[in-house]
């Protein structure tokens, strides 16, 4: 997946840490220690993105380090933490706490453990998606975040059919968890909660006056409760 402009120029704005760049066959070399479906996946990530940290704007304590493999990792073969999640190999994240918070898939999908839920549960499919959501975050910072509604959606396609119809879709930030569409006036998601298997409703804004516009489409489909 490659990322828009939006989210290059985004991420030409972090800092990153060089002390988990590493060259592509050393990686490769060590990887193939695990018995994987296909390294490519992690290995274009570990070249793209290992060393970023990712901040959401609004919420500063929620960051996700990527600090996948190092030369020192390499070098001394160190063991990084390894699991499976649905049956994909997943490792963690961050090579540099000894408890990992989140997991990185052979697929490229970001995972968390729930210890209510004793699972694990996706966060994006991607860590491309979850460049984007965060480039579109900061983009429009200056929008107003409206309170997050539970929805009801009994048919999610035919849902979505009917948000392409009206608003304007982001596939780029969009996959199987959160879909986003946007407006002349806002930012509108739909979140999926698999702990709960329920949907909710986020927007942003210029002014709460397009909000409620939103939210009166929503209640007068009797979408949201």
């Amino acid at each position: 997946m490659q990322l828009t402009e939006r989210a290059r120029n985004y991420l030409s704005t972090l800092k990153r840490d060089p002390a988990w760049i590493t060259a592509a066959a050393a990686a490769e070399k060590y990887l193939s220690k695990y018995r994987l479906t296909d390294s490519g996946r992690l290995l274009h990530i570990q070249q793209q993105y290992s060393g970023y940290t990712f901040t959401e704007y609004e919420n500063q304590d929620y960051t996700v380090r990527l600090r996948f493999l190092s030369d020192v990792i390499i070098a001394k073969n160190k063991k990084i933490y390894y699991t499976t999640v649905n049956g994909k190999a997943a490792f963690a994240m961050d090579n540099g706490k000894e408890t990992p918070d989140y997991l990185l898939t052979e697929d490229g999908a970001i995972a968390y453990y729930d210890d209510e839920a004793y699972t694990h549960f996706c966060l994006y499919e991607s860590v491309e998606v979850m460049i984007e959501i965060l480039a579109l975050e900061k983009a429009y910072r200056h929008y107003v975040t409206a309170p997050v509604k539970d929805l009801q959606i009994t048919d999610l396609e035919t849902f979505k059919n009917n948000m392409h119809r009206q608003y304007s879709f982001l596939k780029e930030c969009s996959d199987s968890i959160q879909l986003y569409w946007q407006t002349d006036f806002d930012i509108i998601c739909v979140a999926y909660n698999a702990y709960d298997d329920a949907y909710s409703l986020h927007i942003r804004s210029i002014g709460s006056y397009y909000s409620d516009l939103i939210l009166k489409r929503f209640m007068e489909d009797n979408l949201y409760i």
